[in-house]
C-alpha cells in the first residue's frame, strides 16, 4: 500500500477555489484538509499537517491572524499566504514559518512549487 503524501492544509473561505486547490493539491500527491475558516482550522493544527495554505482575507480571523496560531501550536507547519490583494505588503512573507505569498489569481503549478517549498521547510523543521 503506497505510504500517504505530505499533508497540507487549505484555508480559503471561497468555495470553489477551496475546492480547486483540494483537488489539484491531490493530483499532486498530497493528503489534503480544506476548511473555510481560521477557527475551523485551529483543531486541526494538532494534526500537524506540513504546509498550510492560508487565504489573508477570512471571515472572522484572517489567515495573518492564522499564521500566528499556527507558528505557535505547530511550528514545524510551513505557511503559505494567498491573497487577491496585492496591496498587503510582502513583508508579511519575511514572517517566520512563511515560505510562500501567492498573489490571487496564481497557477496550480505555483500552488504546487510553494507546496513543495513548504513540504522541505516543514521537513528540516521536523528533524531538529
Amino acid at each position: 500500500m503506497p505510504r500517504p503524501g505530505p499533508t497540507v492544509l487549505i484555508v480559503e473561505d471561497e468555495a470553489y477555489l477551496r475546492e480547486l486547490w483540494r483537488r489539484a493539491l491531490i493530483g499532486f500527491g498530497y493528503e489534503v484538509i480544506a476548511v473555510r475558516g481560521a477557527l475551523e482550522a485551529l483543531p486541526l493544527l494538532t494534526h500537524e499537517p506540513h504546509v498550510a495554505v492560508c487565504d489573508v482575507h477570512l471571515p472572522g480571523p484572517n489567515g495573518l491572524w492564522l499564521a500566528d496560531q499556527i507558528r505557535d501550536a505547530s511550528p514545524t507547519t510551513a505557511i503559505v499566504l494567498a491573497t487577491g490583494d496585492s496591496t498587503i505588503p510582502p513583508v508579511e512573507s519575511l514572517q517566520p514559518g512563511v515560505v510562500a505569498y501567492l498573489v490571487k489569481p496564481f497557477t496550480l503549478k505555483q500552488l504546487q512549487d510553494a507546496a513543495e517549498e513548504g513540504v522541505r521547510w516543514s521537513a528540516v523543521q521536523r528533524s531538529r
